[in-house]
């Protein structure tokens, strides 16, 4: 494969984030629920996504009741409270977030996604993506936004820079641009690919740390723990999740069949030390094949201050994705 259409590393990145934006809405259901079955009120619910938010990559939350009123955003009106807001099944009232209403007639734990192109958004003018998912306690929208400016919030944070990217994101909405315009920089854009794909992950992570938090406190036993990130995983492209206590167990994981039972069975254990000692951070695990069967996975790991816990994720990774080394290798995207 000589070069590729700008337009299909477009598609592809939307696609990304389809799937990332996806797994963090399920997860954030679950999150939602737990809490509320602790017993915490809107104001700590709120702190603990906004948490989240504050220390990721991801931008918005949005969570409502069965009458389609956000109660629980992050986002904050003029005065400093919660930005009011209420869905409407009407696109001439809400052309953007209308498309998320039929979420509140899913029936509670449905797979049900609504994955929305970014867009000008109704509240202030500014682009956004969403995807939102349906509640697993009740009826509900649980949606997560993200802002694209062109430069996709300098390629996150500005820790990515691509002039191809740039120019990919500043062409989405000139569909001539991108048609006429080809890139041989595989490399590059596996690289950039690779970076957004991890932020997404490191979202992912930091809510099922607050998932099992709100678990214990709502006196889940480890089996609905388990049962729920088992239908994290079933419903979205998530792969794996595991949390394990430092230097221990495993205490928590998606997989039903050859799990990892302590700290050093997890994917590359080695990189892990520094949260076997006590440190909080994060590991972007490189993307690569796995010994045992060859499949191209990509993995994250997180631990915080607040509990001593590891959380890893994991992704598995199609040979024709931008992510994978096997990119370019004389197949389409």
């Amino acid at each position: 494969m000589d070069n590729i259409s700008l337009a299909d590393v477009a598609r592809a990145l939307d696609a990304m984030l389809d799937d990332q934006m996806t797994g963090q809405a399920r997860i954030a259901a679950h999150v939602v629920a737990a809490a509320e079955a602790a017993g915490h009120d809107p104001e700590r619910v709120i702190k603990t996504l906004a948490t989240v938010a504050a220390t990721t990559v991801l931008d918005e939350f949005w969570v409502t009741d069965e009458e389609g009123v956000a109660y629980l955003t992050n986002v904050r009106d003029a005065a400093g409270a919660p930005m009011p807001f209420r869905f409407d099944p009407d696109p001439a009232v809400q052309p953007q977030a209308s498309a998320f209403f039929p979420l509140l007639s899913s029936a509670p734990g449905s797979d049900d996604v609504v994955a929305q192109g970014a867009q000008v958004r109704e509240i202030d003018n500014e682009v956004f993506k969403y995807v939102g998912v349906a509640g697993v306690d009740r009826r509900r929208i649980v949606q997560v936004g993200n802002a694209l400016a062109f430069e996709e919030q300098a390629l996150q944070g500005g820790v990515y820079t691509s002039p191809v990217m740039t120019a990919v994101l500043a062409a989405f909405s000139e569909p001539d641009l991108l048609a006429s315009a080809r890139t041989s920089e595989f490399a590059e854009i596996r690289s950039v690919f690779e970076g957004l794909l991890g932020q997404q992950m490191i979202v992912q992570a930091r809510l099922a740390e607050r998932l099992v938090a709100g678990a214990e406190e709502a006196g889940w036993d480890s089996g609905e723990s388990e049962a729920r990130l088992r239908s994290i995983v079933a419903s979205t492209p998530i792969g794996e999740i595991h949390v394990a206590e430092p230097a221990g167990d495993v205490a928590y994981s998606s997989l039903a069949a050859e799990r990892p039972a302590v700290v050093a069975d997890l994917t590359d254990a080695g990189a892990l030390s520094p949260f076997v000692a006590g440190a909080s951070g994060v590991v972007q695990h490189s993307t690569r094949a796995r010994a045992a069967d060859g499949s191209i996975w990509k993995y994250v790991s997180v631990a915080s201050g607040d509990k001593p816990r590891i959380v890893q994720v994991g992704l598995p990774i199609a040979d024709d994705s931008p992510v994978s080394p096997r990119f370019g290798e004389a197949r389409p995207l």
